[in-house]
């Protein structure tokens, strides 16, 4: 019975001594100013389209940078939206810790495809957004010219464009879609001089599953001619033109 309290009286203790702790930290993050920010850009290996210091940059210049504020007036929430609005960032999460710490983490946007047309040059990131173009466009990254209007590019382009990455077969070999216009689209092939005449969109598994066909059970076999072009605007056959 005597180890049972024992045992009781030292959790009842260590609660206590938890709830203190919490009060105090509590208590000292509101009545200490903010003395350092540390901004992290989560997913800068794979790409960079911005830096920490852009984004202080960006939070001074919005009045949202939170250096020599109280700690309890600092909102990371309004702190997160002002970050949601910069051109490269997808999603940002901020946080307070004690002794004056304001962290903040942020995760860029991720560009699906690239769009050239004569009003100019733009990306579509992974939520179907535009997003603009800083320097030379990736060379990873699938290129649309031509006569594309911004709702196609976020919509049927995108549905094109995700397919083909998404395709075992398909993903990275082509490299950029020419859009003359709606209904005669031209496909470039990565590291092959013959063109891929689509024609119009629609239907584009069906046209591109009877290329795949004769690729890889009749071309594969017998070598590739010397064909400048594959035209795959009739059903069910491929017409090669030399």
């Amino acid at each position: 019975m005597f180890k049972k309290i024992l045992i009781c009286a030292a959790a009842v203790v260590c609660c206590i001594a938890v709830l203190v702790g919490g009060v105090w930290c509590s208590a000292q993050c509101d009545s200490s100013l903010c003395n350092e920010v540390i901004v992290a850009v989560e997913d800068s290996v794979k790409h960079q389209f911005v830096d920490a210091e852009e984004l202080v940059y960006y939070l001074d210049g919005m009045q949202c940078y939170p250096k020599g504020d109280s700690m309890r007036t600092v909102d990371c929430h309004a702190i997160e939206q002002c970050l949601e609005k910069h051109d490269m960032v997808r999603i940002a999460e901020c946080y307070k810790t004690p002794f004056g710490k304001v962290h903040i983490s942020v995760e860029q946007r991720v560009p699906v495809l690239a769009v050239v047309t004569n009003e100019g040059r733009y990306y579509v990131d992974s939520d179907r957004k535009v997003m603009p173009i800083r320097g030379e466009i990736l060379g990873n990254i699938p290129m649309i010219r031509g006569a594309v209007s911004k709702r196609a590019a976020t919509e049927e382009y995108y549905d094109f464009v995700t397919w083909l990455a998404d395709s075992s077969y398909w993903a990275n070999r082509i490299s950029t879609i020419h859009v003359h216009n709606p209904k005669y689209l031209v496909l470039t092939q990565e590291g092959m001089s013959a063109k891929i005449i689509l024609g119009e969109l629609s239907g584009y598994e069906r046209k591109l599953g009877n290329l795949r066909t004769l690729y890889t059970k009749g071309l594969d076999k017998i070598g590739y001619p010397e064909y400048r072009e594959y035209d795959l605007r009739f059903v069910k056959q491929v017409v090669g033109r030399k």
